[in-house]
């Protein structure tokens, strides 16, 4: 598939600065420097959401890259079949019910022993073998899956490519988008991202008619894997052995649903 220019990121994001200080010099409303940080930071919030809309790839160009993407991932890993839990009756409940209907969503299941989950760009999704032993009931299982998918509902996955894509000195070739997407996937999602993740993957899973007290219960199971795994054990690619959010506040928040 030939991929179409990100964009010339650097004239980008000189324009998009530019425009920052012309808006912000010119508000003659601001009142001190307090107040001229803060329409600073808003604005670049403002423009920060533009340039990820300006530089914004199909979900065409997502579907590629996330094919490519997991090729790539999954030649260093063990595929097996799924076990313990229903995965695939999981996971077409959760598909009746999501926004990014073209987004090519799939999941595969790893043999290692690691209690894990996580996504990649394109719809992807990899479910260790450790977490299913790990939880206890179908309801935690579709949590977990519901979470995931998201990430990728959120646009989580695709921007951190996209952030990745801008912050080099080129307009990437698609093989060089997907060696960035790849360089990239194992990296932590923000707080805010995992935070978002949470609320939209409890709305997603009483969607597919499961309980959301499986959320709570597997933060509260979470918590105790957590003084085990220790901050400097953790695996980089987890999605849920964190120092930050960590698994109380994720519980407590999940609560408040």
């Amino acid at each position: 598939m030939k991929l179409r220019p990100i964009i010339n990121s650097t004239s980008v994001i000189k324009s998009l600065f530019l425009a920052l200080l012309i808006f912000c010099l010119g508000n003659t409303v601001v009142r001190s420097q307090d107040d001229f940080l803060k329409e600073l930071l808003n604005t670049a919030d403002i423009l920060n959401e533009t340039l990820l809309e300006v530089t914004a790839l199909s979900d065409e160009e997502e579907n590629s890259i996330g094919i490519e993407l997991e090729k790539q991932i999954s030649q260093d890993l063990r595929i097996v079949k799924e076990r313990k839990f229903n995965l695939k009756k999981i996971f077409n409940n959760m598909m009746r019910h999501v926004d990014r209907t073209s987004i090519n969503y799939g999941y595969k299941v790893v043999e290692t022993d690691e209690v894990n989950a996580y996504a990649i760009a394109g719809g992807r999704m990899f479910f260790n073998t450790g977490i299913l032993d790990f939880l206890e009931t179908e309801d935690e299982i579709a949590f977990v899956m519901a979470h995931e998918i998201a990430h990728n509902e959120l646009r989580h996955c695709i921007k951190r490519v996209q952030y990745a894509a801008i912050a080099s000195s080129i307009d990437p070739s698609f093989g060089e988008i997907v060696q960035l997407a790849y360089g990239i996937y194992s990296m932590p999602f923000t707080k805010f991202d995992e935070y978002e993740a949470d609320e939209l993957g409890v709305w997603l899973m009483k969607k597919a008619g499961y309980d959301k007290q499986g959320a709570v219960d597997f933060f509260t199971k979470l918590e105790k894997l957590e003084k085990e795994y220790g901050i400097d054990e953790r695996d980089a690619v987890n999605d849920f052995i964190s120092s930050h959010p960590t698994a109380r506040d994720r519980r407590e928040t999940v609560e408040k649903f």
